[in-house]
């Protein structure tokens, strides 16, 4: 099977982070992705963030991987000009540009659409495109912020914590992915493009769950819980012999084949333990309920190491799983099983590992990745896929309006 976006020509704006695994995504299921970099401040900011060595960053390795570049100074009429025939080629349009930018170029969706009817416009930006934050710029710490999900992360004695990873760029850009299939299915019906727009904040407040739902019904105002939940109880992260494993019981069938596996039936007559909701009510040892179930637990788990709670709990269809470190997760044989530890030769920094494509499709192959592509590497390519010749690019450079890799060609 070819790839399944095989066709999908996406003019990519994004810069950083944002935005950015959207277009990763798109160009994984092969879409041919050509990052619009700006001369002016040496392209794409990732090209310089950490990790990186003095050859390029990981960061971006990573997440331009299977794009092109070319260098147009957007903000010249001749580059705008030159963008505009390559807009017409595509089939969308990507940025992470606050309300505006574009607009500013000559460039947004009402001037694309002018050109090429079919054109999808997606953007992601922190706050949305409208809304009295549409030009303030946003990042991944300030969605989760403004969510709420950072006051409900983290433990009781800490202040509030935003998640490991950038869980509202990628999630986001999930959203953004999502949405542009999504487009891409509708035009085959209407014939006309459209305007795709999410904002990452928007993201971070779906990922509250059932947060937002139970204050509602309840009336309540949630705090932090650590690795707990306040519906199922245990969902905890647990200290063993050899390290941490992570558990989590949601049903009394479950809780009960829990307690003989860990030979503590005497609980099995304990009112406080009797289901879900009274679990996490006696869960911590606090006054009045000594003997929490928590402590309980910590203990008996102490006794134990990561391959016991896995042959004890497997068969029994209860979630378990042992807590690695990145570097053990790379290493994982349940992962590498999935192909989701990657070796990629990247044109910049060399060989790198990366993570694969979570999304398995039958007959759809899930290794075929190629190096992010170096600054400015198709601009030849590309213009002269749209008529512009030698001299006229040579011009171009002269006036720095492109570039090409490693300076003029």
């Amino acid at each position: 099977m070819t790839k399944i976006l095989d066709g999908i020509r996406v003019i990519d704006f994004t810069t950083g982070h944002m935005g950015t695994f959207a277009t990763m995504l798109l160009a994984d299921y092969g879409a041919e992705v050509i990052k619009i970099e700006d001369p002016a401040v040496g392209g794409d900011s990732l090209r310089y963030t950490y990790p990186k060595n003095e050859d390029g960053s990981a960061y971006h390795a990573y997440l331009n991987r299977g794009k092109k570049s070319i260098c147009i100074d957007r903000h010249t009429e001749k580059g705008q000009e030159l963008l505009k025939k390559l807009i017409n080629t595509a089939d969308v349009v990507c940025d992470c540009f606050v309300s505006g930018e574009l607009e500013m170029c000559h460039l947004g969706y009402d001037e694309m659409s002018i050109v090429n009817p079919r054109i999808i416009y997606a953007s992601q930006t922190g706050f949305g495109k409208y809304g009295p934050m549409a030009t303030n710029s946003g990042v991944d710490l300030t969605s989760e912020a403004l969510a709420g999900l950072m006051q409900i992360t983290g433990y009781p004695d800490t202040g509030p914590t935003a998640h490991g990873s950038r869980m509202a760029d990628q999630f986001g850009g999930v959203h953004l992915a999502a949405g542009i299939c999504c487009a891409l299915i509708a035009r085959e019906d209407s014939g006309q493009g459209q305007v795709v727009e999410v904002a990452s904040a928007d993201s971070m407040l779906t990922a509250l769950e059932d947060t937002i739902a139970a204050a509602s019904l309840k009336g309540k105002s949630f705090h932090r819980e650590g690795n707990g939940s306040r519906a199922i109880a245990p969902y905890d992260v647990f200290e063993v012999k050899d390290g941490i494993i992570a558990t989590a019981i949601s049903t009394n069938s479950q809780w009960n084949n829990f307690l003989t596996a860990m030979n503590m039936e005497y609980l099995h007559d304990d009112p406080r333990f009797a289901n879900n909701e009274s679990r996490g009510v006696y869960y911590y040892t606090e006054e009045g309920n000594p003997n929490g179930l928590h402590e309980l637990l910590t203990e008996a788990f102490l006794r134990m190491t990561k391959k016991e709670c896995n042959d004890l709990f497997s068969p029994l269809n209860i979630p378990s799983g042992p807590g690695l470190t990145v570097a053990e997760a790379y290493e994982d044989e349940q992962l590498k099983a999935r192909n989701m530890v990657l070796e990629i030769k990247d044109k910049a920094i060399g060989p790198i590992k990366m993570m694969g494509m979570p999304i398995k499709i039958t007959g759809v192959d899930d290794m075929d990745f190629t190096s992010a592509p170096l600054l400015g590497e198709n601009t030849a390519e590309y213009l002269k896929t749209v008529g512009v010749d030698v001299k006229t690019m040579q011009a171009l450079v002269s006036e720095n309006v492109i570039r090409f890799h490693g300076g003029d060609e």
